[in-house]
């Protein structure tokens, strides 16, 4: 019996001197590492007032068998941007032999100061400074250029309409136009020190500086010219 109980104590001693001991990698951990390397590969990209926020989906712990650190070590699956949901491959590493690989998603998202509507816009309305205000906002999926502050906005009328909140883009607005779709123009062309102007036809509606269709009303060619002022539309030979 004491035999017995001596071989138990053994057994137990054994057991707790860490020849069985393993290593657990917290569910935080690895969502430390993948955030770490997230905003590693893109803080250099990012304008220096934007912000970023990465939520990685992993609720799992991690148990290995060994009684030292392992490392942690993250890189991108493809060469695609980390915006919005991404994949990125995680590996737990020990004395230079991979011994778990996972594929981790991380939600990244990009915070700017930007213009976003004050309240409801409609379309066709001429831009004032008072239909917007700096707001923190997710830009990570805005098509189109955003706007942090009012310059820019003179002479821009809203091309579609906007919700309280929303932000501006490049792609809300467009010039007020100073020469209408069928009104009669003089199309001025100029090559050196050469210049003619010629009656013309503007073939769409442009703002200052636009590019826009008009056509020789003598020859019926159609060209592209910069509207330079009301009426008037410069090309180029």
């Amino acid at each position: 019996m004491k035999s017995m109980l001596l071989k138990m104590s053994l057994i137990s001693a054994w057991l707790c001197s860490g020849v069985f001991a393993g290593t657990v990698i917290t569910a935080t951990e690895v969502k430390n590492a993948v955030e770490e390397f997230v905003v590693s590969q893109i803080e250099t990209d990012l304008p220096a007032n934007a912000s970023v926020v990465v939520d990685v989906r992993w609720q799992n712990d991690i148990e290995l068998d060994a009684d030292i650190d392992p490392v942690i070590r993250v890189r991108k699956s493809s060469s695609r941007k980390l915006r919005g949901p991404s994949v990125v491959r995680v590996g737990i590493d020990l004395d230079g032999e991979t011994l778990r690989k996972m594929s981790v998603t991380a939600d990244v998202r990009i915070h700017m100061p930007v213009l976003v509507a004050a309240h409801a816009l409609k379309r066709g309305e001429h831009v004032e400074p008072t239909f917007f205000e700096i707001m923190e906002s997710d830009v990570t999926k805005l098509r189109g250029a955003y706007y942090i502050g009012h310059n820019h906005l003179e002479n821009m009328r809203l091309g579609r309409s906007l919700g309280a909140g929303d932000v501006l883009t490049d792609q809300h607005i467009e010039r007020i136009p100073i020469v209408k779709r069928g009104e009669l123009i003089r199309i001025v062309a100029r090559g050196g020190i050469f210049e003619a102007t010629i009656d013309g036809t503007a073939m769409q509606d442009g703002g200052k500086g636009d590019l826009i269709r008009v056509k020789n009303v003598d020859s019926g060619k159609v060209v592209r010219g910069h509207v330079i002022d009301s009426g008037l539309i410069e090309v180029g030979l």
